[in-house]
Order: C-alpha cells, then structure tokens, then sequence
C-alpha cells in the first residue's frame, strides 16, 4: 500500500517537473523569437525618423570617428532599411544584471554605435517624445539595443556580416 501511494507522488512530482521544463521552453522561445523593430517597438514608424548619428572605431584607433547622416540623404534610407528590416532575437541575458565588459582589440575588430532621432513618437502612456531615442550598440560582435529605458541584448541572422554592412554604410 504504502509502495503504491510513493509511486503515485514519484508520478506526480515526474510530471509537474516536466511540465514547468515545457512552460519554460516555450516562454524561453517567445521571448526570444524573431522580430523586426515595428514589432519590438509599434511606436515608432520611419516616417517620424529626421537623422542618424553616432561613433565608430576600427582596430586599435585611438578616437572613435563620429558620423551624422541626415533623413535626405543615400545612406539615410541604407541604414534604415537595415535596422528597420532586420529582425531580432532577444537573449535571457537580460534576465541578469550586466556586468562590465573587456575586449582586447585586435586590427579587424569594430565597434559601433548608432543613434536614430524621431521627432513626435507618441508612447502608449499618452506622452509624446523627441530624440534620440533608439540607439543600436554593437560592442565586437554584441549587440544592444535602447529604447526608452530598456536595454535588449540581441542577435540577429548573419550578424557580423550585418554589423559590418552597417560599418561600411557609417564610414
């Protein structure tokens, strides 16, 4: 009897462990799925983007290079057809506080950070904002991404290859 009722609680315990590993894959794989920044973001639309900005560096410089590119030129559309297409994965780095970061730089390393300014992106709460107010941070080879107070680390598909499309794009 006592044997019967040991197996009964054994199952019971076997199932709600697995059940809570299911609840957790599946949550994980939410979170993390693919999506492009419309989907991250709905507020903010192209169409509310007036200039990018920002810095990079290449190897060992000394000083990052700044750029700024304004909404009517060639590379305006470039760049924000790469950001504003690409879609992203949300890690669960971000469950955990952040740490500092060191890299030793090696002479094909970079590093880049690229600002997008909006004019009049109208939040969810009702109040209405202007500024650089989405910034891309890819710090060799990990990106971040900010947006009204949160910080994303992400992935992308190809990722190096893009990151250094938008490098070529910046320089």
């Amino acid at each position: 009897m006592w044997g019967k009722v040991m197996k009964k609680v054994r199952i019971k315990k076997t199932v709600i462990v697995i059940a809570m590993a299911v609840i957790l894959l599946v949550a994980y794989l939410f979170y993390s799925r693919p999506m492009i920044l419309s989907q991250l973001y709905p507020m903010i639309t192209l169409d509310k983007c007036t200039e990018i900005s920002g810095y990079y560096e290449v190897g060992a410089q000394a000083e990052p290079s700044e750029f700024y590119i304004e909404q009517n030129s060639g590379n305006f559309k470039q760049l924000c057809t790469l950001f504003f297409e690409q879609k992203y994965r949300r890690s669960l780095r971000d469950l955990f506080p952040r740490g500092t970061r060191i890299h030793r730089t090696e002479p094909n390393d970079f590093q880049w950070d690229v600002c997008f300014y909006f004019k009049d992106i109208e939040f969810p709460d009702g109040s209405v904002g202007t500024g650089a107010m989405l910034r891309f941070q890819n710090w060799y080879g990990e990106l971040d991404v900010y947006f009204d107070g949160e910080t994303y680390s992400c992935r992308t598909s190809e990722q190096e290859a893009w990151a250094k499309e938008v490098l070529e794009i910046i320089q």
